[in-house]
C-alpha cells in the first residue's frame, strides 16, 4: 500500500514538472480592496493597492515580497511583507497558497503581523500575466489583535 501511493506520489510530482513552464523574475502591481475586521464593529472597508517581486525559488516554491497601502480607521497603513508561495502549476495558469510574515506600519506604530494567502496567475501574452490573491492577516497589537482581508488583482511583468 505505502510503495503504490509513494509511486502515485511520483507519477503526480513528475508529470507536473514535465508540463511546467519556464519561470523567470516577475513584478507585480495590484489594486483591490481591503476590509479590517474590529471586535466590536462592522468592518472598514478601503481601497488597496501595492507592488510585489515573485522570485521564483523552485518550480513550486516562490519568494515573493510586497508592500500594500491602504486606509485603517482613517489612518493610512502601509504593509511590508515576505510570502512564501507554494505553487501547484497547471497547464493554463498557476495556483498558488502561502503564508506572509512581515510589518504593518500604521500612524507612528510598526507592529508585526503575519497572514495567510491564496490566488492565481494566468499568462496573457508572453511576458505579461494577470493574477488575482486573497491575503487574511492578523496584526499583533496587544490585547486585541487586529485582522484585516486584502483582496486584489493585477499585472505581472516578467523579465
Amino acid at each position: 500500500m505505502k510503495r503504490s501511493l509513494l509511486l502515485a506520489v511520483f507519477v503526480i510530482i513528475a508529470a507536473t514538472a514535465a508540463g511546467a513552464r519556464p519561470q523567470s523574475v516577475s513584478l507585480g502591481v495590484g489594486a483591490g480592496v481591503a476590509a479590517t475586521h474590529p471586535a466590536d464593529a462592522p468592518a472598514d472597508v478601503s481601497f488597496a493597492w501595492g507592488f510585489s517581486v515573485n522570485i521564483p525559488i523552485l518550480n513550486t516554491l516562490h519568494l515573493s515580497p510586497s508592500s500594500e497601502v491602504y486606509r485603517d480607521a482613517g489612518v493610512y497603513a502601509t504593509d511590508i511583507a515576505l510570502a512564501f508561495r507554494f505553487v501547484v502549476p497547471l497547464r493554463t495558469a498557476d495556483l498558488y497558497v502561502g503564508v506572509a510574515p512581515g510589518l504593518t506600519a500604521s500612524g507612528t506604530t510598526t507592529t508585526p503581523h503575519v497572514g495567510a494567502l491564496g490566488g492565481v496567475v494566468l499568462p496573457l501574452i508572453s511576458n505579461v500575466s494577470w493574477f488575482a490573491q486573497y491575503k487574511y492577516k492578523v496584526i499583533f497589537t496587544g490585547a486585541t489583535n487586529a485582522r484585516v482581508s486584502h483582496a486584489s488583482a493585477g499585472l505581472l511583468f516578467s523579465f
